[in-house]
């Protein structure tokens, strides 16, 4: 497979459904052959935060189609091909927008790019720092307009280019596996990052935080932003734990009462005198600006 699409999207609040923006860019044989952008009307509302990011608006959208009207030319693009992504932030937002439109799932092979660029170059990313805009400097490619989806979507490509000139590799050698071919060598898995360690010089040393659903940044750069604040990131609810952080949830997994077992355990846990603070998505990006982390 020397085809692959590489895609981006833009929201409008913290709600992953809420898709204002799209940019995919076609690659064959390594080069661009093919690009498409689009407003998308998210039929939300705008959180100023997000618009502070991207700089689109209600008013920019206002004229512009919804996902279901433009659905099929993102699947004449995709359908077939490796859909590439920086993170797992774009098949999240797809995800949720088509439980909350009943559309078809994206056809086609989605790859976190992310698990790319940690596997092409362990030494330099293998264990944090693999920020989009970080990546493209240290490899010199052009990332201008960043947060416009075409834009970030066109050099996230040419992120992925460049990781398999650097490996001898094709983009079907990172489809499905479990494993990555490393510039020659025999087939290894991407190493892992390291255990997050909480900054115990932070303003919240000695706390413990939960996140459970999706938030509009990578879950690993949320609990990053944490743990630079003192906090200790673990997977599950106790009466130990001081912040429980719930964004949108995958209504295929949740309850009726559209709660994570996570959610649901620190209500029950908050009702029987714990003292946990459960934040909303937009509540924690508050949160982390009144410390400095955003």
């Amino acid at each position: 497979m020397a085809r692959f699409v590489a895609i981006d999207v833009e929201t409008a609040n913290a709600r992953r459904a809420s898709i204002c923006q799209i940019g995919l860019v076609v690659f064959e044989n390594r080069r661009i052959v093919d690009e498409w952008t689009t407003l998308i009307n998210p039929e939300d509302e705008f959180n100023v935060i997000n618009v502070g990011i991207h700089g689109i608006g209600q008013k920019a959208v206002q004229s512009a189609p919804t996902l279901p009207e433009v659905f099929i030319e993102i699947q004449k693009r995709v359908a077939g091909a490796c859909v590439a992504s920086y993170g797992d932030f774009d098949r999240g937002a797809f995800s949720q927008a088509a439980i909350r439109y009943n559309l078809p799932a994206i056809e086609g092979q989605w790859l976190d790019l992310q698990h790319v660029v940690r596997g092409a170059w362990p030494e330099e990313f293998g264990t944090g720092g693999w920020a989009l805009k970080k990546v493209c400097a240290h490899l010199g490619i052009d990332l201008e307009n960043h947060h416009d989806a075409l834009a970030d979507a066109r050099a996230a490509g040419h992120v992925f280019v460049k990781a398999q000139l650097t490996t001898d590799t094709w983009a079907r050698d990172w489809t499905g596996l479990q494993s990555v071919a490393i510039a020659g060598e025999s087939r290894v898995k991407p190493e892992k990052p390291a255990p997050l360690v909480p900054n115990s010089a932070g303003p919240l040393a000695g706390t413990r935080i939960v996140f459970t659903g999706e938030l509009s940044v990578p879950r690993g750069v949320a609990e990053a932003r944490a743990a630079s604040l003192g906090c200790q990131c673990t997977s599950s609810v106790s009466k130990k734990t001081d912040f429980v952080v719930v964004g949108d949830q995958d209504l295929s997994l949740v309850g009726e009462d559209g709660m994570s077992t996570k959610q649901r355990k620190a209500m029950q846990l908050k009702e029987a005198g714990a003292q946990i603070k459960i934040m909303d998505a937009t509540e924690f990006e508050a949160f982390l600006r009144r410390h400095g982390q955003m």
